[in-house]
């Protein structure tokens, strides 16, 4: 399980470089056609927008998985030992049921965004939209797999 966590751990790291570059690159691009060439493009501005739901879904999961989102532990860190643990389970279990209530409506948004094409890319919504439940997904994975391996 250790293993299947940290391959997945090490491929979202990579892939969140590549979109990220992407996404400044299309936002460079934007900016240089509309500033200097003046003729701005749509699919830059469109393309930096998906990029931006994905570099944030899939980026939520993996700080989880690195302990970096911000968190108030002063309460917390005054209990008990066998408490602290208690209160971190109960946390746990609240964000995986979220994660998995985000997923299950998540992929019925992206289900329905088949229909949808967006303009500047030429692309079905789905694509954009599937960030959500593949992100909810991965974050409830990765505190699972944290659980798992206590």
């Amino acid at each position: 399980m250790n293993y299947l966590l940290s391959l997945v751990e090490r491929s979202l790291d990579k892939i969140l470089i590549a979109l990220f570059l992407i996404m400044v690159a299309s936002i460079v691009w934007q900016v240089f056609a509309r500033y200097v060439l003046g003729a701005p493009t749509i699919w830059s501005e469109e393309l930096a927008r998906f990029l931006l739901v994905w570099v944030t879904m899939l980026g939520s999961a993996y700080v989880l998985e690195h302990g970096g989102h911000i968190s108030v532990t002063v309460l917390v860190d005054l209990l008990p030992l066998p408490l602290q643990r208690l209160i971190e389970f109960i946390r746990d279990s609240i964000v995986v049921c979220m994660s998995g209530a985000l997923a299950f409506y998540g992929y019925g948004f992206a289900v329905s965004g088949a229909r949808r094409v967006s303009t500047g890319l030429n692309v079905q919504m789905s694509w954009a939209y599937a960030a959500i439940p593949i992100g909810s997904l991965l974050i409830a994975l990765f505190i699972l797999g944290r659980r798992a391996a206590r």
